[in-house]
């Protein structure tokens, strides 16, 4: 029985742009967190989101301005 690359992942679930699977916990999913755990995995997922966005965010202005300092002079 040969296996192939593709047969691997087919029971691997899919992951979202910030790493996360579907259905998988989000600091949103609880509006009044009960204990102490909860309030510091929110937070904690809270501040990750913010961070991943100005990351995202940083990243996409770099990458303009790469594209903009290589881009040929007869496109310009």
């Amino acid at each position: 029985m040969k296996h192939r690359f593709d047969d691997l992942f087919k029971t691997v679930p899919a992951r979202d742009k910030k790493g996360r699977t579907a259905g998988a916990a989000t600091h949103k999913a609880s509006i009044n967190p009960a204990t102490a755990l909860d309030k510091t995995s929110s937070a904690a997922w809270e501040i990750l989101d913010e961070e991943a966005e100005i990351r995202a965010q940083k990243t996409a202005r770099l990458k303009a301005a790469r594209e903009a300092q290589t881009k040929p002079a007869s496109e310009e």
